[in-house]
């Protein structure tokens, strides 16, 4: 591993937000993440373009019944696995979690 690789995860909806039937704004297509306007969700002649971001990884795991759900062993063999042997052998190792994280 010899650069800074970032990988982004959409969490599953917590309680609060399954109650209130919140929509995502969210998609992931291979190694990249969609983010569409919350007034174009309902409006698909809408003038609101997505935004479209890259990344080295993108996982989805907002809905468990997706086919492409990412469970956390599928994220930590991607993400994680060459970090932590990276570190057993002496490099310096970091991962940085930003936003919610744990159960929801």
């Amino acid at each position: 591993m010899d650069k800074i690789r970032v990988a982004v995860r959409v969490r599953p909806f917590n309680r609060r937000e399954k109650e209130l039937g919140s929509k995502s704004i969210v998609t992931m297509s291979g190694m990249q993440t969609i983010l569409h306007h919350p007034t174009a969700l309902d409006k698909p002649d809408s003038r609101k373009q997505p935004k479209t971001f890259a990344f080295d990884h993108c996982f989805d795991s907002l809905s468990s019944e997706s086919p492409s759900f990412a469970s956390q062993e599928t994220v930590f063999t991607a993400v994680g696995e060459d970090i932590l042997n990276n570190a057993f052998t002496g490099y310096n190792a970091c991962i940085f979690a930003y936003g919610q994280t744990g159960e929801c």
